[in-house]
């Protein structure tokens, strides 16, 4: 399935990079490098997927930190679930029951 980088309305300067990716699991989804770079920020906990709600829209693909912040960082054009991504309000729900 196709995995496309999100960047906000008002970024420039990125046409250049290479946003968009065909992958067909976790490990190919984990090894694309701006993916990597996640795992750099600190408390970093993983890559998730949100279904979308809406007719013909995308997955949203989120990164999570143990601070609860989340992030949009990109579009999954399929169902998250089959790459097994976990979603991240599942996630969410977890961790707030432990904290």
């Amino acid at each position: 399935m196709k995995i496309k980088r999100r960047f906000p309305n008002f970024f420039s300067g990125f046409e250049d990079l290479e946003t968009e990716h065909e992958v067909s699991s976790k490990e190919e989804l984990m090894n694309i490098p701006w993916i990597k770079e996640y795992d750099d920020i600190p408390g970093h906990i993983g890559v998730f997927y949100s279904p979308c709600t809406l007719k013909d829209s995308p997955d949203l693909l989120m990164t999570l930190t143990q601070d609860m912040m989340y992030f949009v960082v990109g579009y999954i054009y399929g169902d998250g679930s089959q790459l097994g991504l976990e979603n991240y309000l599942d996630k969410i729900n977890e961790l707030s029951k432990i904290n």
